[in-house]
């Protein structure tokens, strides 16, 4: 048996990053696109754009660089401390998997 935890971080009370939005900031760089981002997590593009909206708006710098559409379309990129977010939010994540299921290893003796 292992535990599983949800963590997320807050600003000013608000929501700024937790496992669904850093899936959505991974998509965006994957996909080098909201729109396709979206479609990839099947949510809509203005749930999408309202959730990076919000943490853009708690941010210390900004998340995406974007260029508008036109022939080509447009797309958005991340941008150095986007993917730094990423980086340090999954290894928080990780930290706090390994403590709990450390934690959690003496109590879990003879139950199956």
């Amino acid at each position: 048996m292992e535990i599983k935890s949800r963590i997320w971080i807050e600003k000013d009370g608000k929501p700024f990053i937790g496992y669904g939005k850093i899936e959505l900031l991974k998509k965006v760089d994957s996909e080098h696109s909201i729109t396709a981002a979206a479609k990839a997590l099947k949510m809509s593009y203005k749930k999408a754009w309202n959730l990076l909206n919000d943490m853009e708006q708690l941010a210390e710098e900004p998340l995406l660089v974007k260029s508008i559409g036109g022939k080509s379309g447009g797309s958005s990129k991340l941008t150095p401390y986007g993917k730094q977010l990423i980086t340090q939010f999954e290894h928080l994540n990780t930290k706090c998997e390994t403590f709990l299921n450390n934690e959690y290893k003496p109590l879990s003796n003879g139950i199956s």
